[in-house]
C-alpha cells in the first residue's frame, strides 16, 4: 500500500508540473481571466477618456486665452488711436507712476499716455473710442477726481 500511494503520488506531481500550468487548464479559471481581461479594458477606456478630457480642458484653456489676448490687443488698439481723459501731465516719470496708481485706487482703468512729440507723461483716467463717450465721461470724472480734467486726442 505504501508503494502504491507514493507511485501514486508520483504520478499526479509528473502530471502537474506547474501552478500556472495547472491555471492554465482550469476550466474554473476561464471566467476569472475573462473578468481579468475586461476589467483591464475598462481600465484602458477610463485612461483614455481621461486624457481626452485633459485635452478637450487644455484646447478650451487656449481658445479662453487667444480671445482674452485678441480683446487686450483691440484695446490696447483703441486706447492708442482714441480719445483720452487726462486728470494729470508729469514731466517725471515716477510723479506720473505714483499718480496713476493713485488714479487706478478710484477703480478707474488708468493708463499712462504720451503727449504726441513731446515729453510730457498724461494720466489718462479713461480710454474711449469717440469723442462723444469721452466727454459724457469728463464730467464725472471732473466730479470725483480732478476738477481740471480734460480730453485728449491720441493720433
Amino acid at each position: 500500500m505504501n508503494k502504491l500511494s507514493l507511485l501514486l503520488l508520483a504520478g499526479i506531481l509528473l502530471l502537474a508540473p506547474s501552478c500556472d500550468f495547472m491555471k492554465s487548464i482550469n476550466p474554473f479559471g476561464k471566467k476569472a481571466r475573462e473578468t481579468e481581461a475586461l476589467r483591464q479594458q475598462q481600465e484602458a477606456f477610463r485612461v483614455a477618456d481621461s486624457i481626452r478630457v485633459v485635452n478637450e480642458e487644455k484646447a478650451e484653456a487656449e481658445r479662453a486665452r487667444q480671445a482674452e489676448l485678441a480683446r487686450i490687443a483691440q484695446e490696447e488698439t483703441q486706447a492708442a488711436s482714441g480719445y483720452h481723459v487726462i486728470v494729470g501731465s508729469f514731466l517725471t516719470p515716477a510723479y506720473a507712476d505714483a499718480w496713476l496708481e493713485h488714479i487706478k485706487g478710484f477703480g478707474y482703468d488708468a493708463r499712462i499716455v504720451n503727449m504726441n512729440g513731446g515729453k510730457w507723461q498724461l494720466v489718462s483716467a479713461r480710454s474711449f473710442a469717440d469723442l462723444h463717450a469721452a466727454w459724457n465721461a469728463l464730467g464725472t470724472i471732473q466730479d470725483n477726481i480732478n476738477s481740471e480734467a480734460w480730453v485728449y486726442r491720441q493720433e
